[in-house]
């Protein structure tokens, strides 16, 4: 099975070509988010040099969040764009669990997160299970605080005491990290990136989403989205509804 992954989620612009479980080719680019001008092009790019064309893709993956609110509107739209026009199978992946597989192996408690200012945090916390990857704090907004204090309580409840956090903004809150009392460490540079070609793998044996149906999970409303809510008195409803309706 082919898969064409695209993670647009954060400064790292990912893309992969995966046959099965093994990444063909893997592209980033770091440190921008001009994906308009650049995703599409690589895309073609990978596919011209492995004298492939979109249609020759089995399944398209994408990550949907959480991250850069344009930047997820990009490498979703696209992605829908090509599996609904090519009728082709599309999963979509949480951006923590891409970051979190990077660690896949280990015994130790895998923290991923994306850091959202003043001390929040996009995070979730994940372990191994008999070589799956189960996501145990969910994935949501926490303030430090509040994202410690759920990694404390598993670790107690779990007997686990080492701790890994992968990701963006994590070290700058190390003295909080070194009261938990637990063995703890940081991603390094790669394991702090999401990558596309993990996402791939991942998307073998995620649930399939119909194109239409693909959406972002921010995990936060958007200032968008409130200012609508503020204008128009109504209550918050579903992503495809406020999309629509606007």
């Amino acid at each position: 099975m082919k898969i064409l992954s695209v993670s647009t989620a954060t400064d790292n612009l990912s893309i992969a070509l995966n046959e099965n479980e093994k990444v063909i080719v893997e592209k980033n680019e770091q440190g921008g988010r001009n994906y308009n001008e650049h995703l599409d092009p690589i895309i073609n790019e990978m596919l011209t040099a492995n004298k492939l064309q979109l249609a020759d893709i089995d399944r398209y993956a994408v990550a949907i969040g959480p991250g850069s609110y344009t930047g997820l509107r990009i490498g979703i739209t696209t992605v829908k764009m090509f599996a609904s026009i090519l009728e082709k199978e599309v999963a979509g992946i949480s951006t923590l669990q891409a970051l979190a597989v990077n660690q896949i192996g280990t015994k130790m408690l895998t923290v991923a997160g994306i850091d959202a200012r003043n001390d929040n945090y996009f995070a979730g916390a994940y372990c191994n299970e008999d070589g799956q990857l189960v996501n145990v704090i969910p994935d949501g907004h926490y303030h430090i605080t509040t994202l410690l204090q759920a990694v404390k309580e598993w670790a107690i409840k779990t007997n686990c005491d080492k701790v890994i956090f992968l990701g963006s903004g994590f070290a700058k809150q190390d003295e909080l990290i070194k009261q938990l009392g637990l063995a703890y460490a940081y991603g390094s540079d790669e394991q702090n990136l999401v990558h596309a070609g993990r996402i791939g793998k991942l998307a073998l044996g995620a649930p399939l989403t119909e194109p239409d149906d693909l959406l972002p999970k921010y995990l936060r409303r958007t200032q968008a989205e409130i200012d609508w809510h503020n204008k128009t008195g109504q209550p918050f409803v579903s992503d495809r509804n406020y999309v629509e309706e606007v």
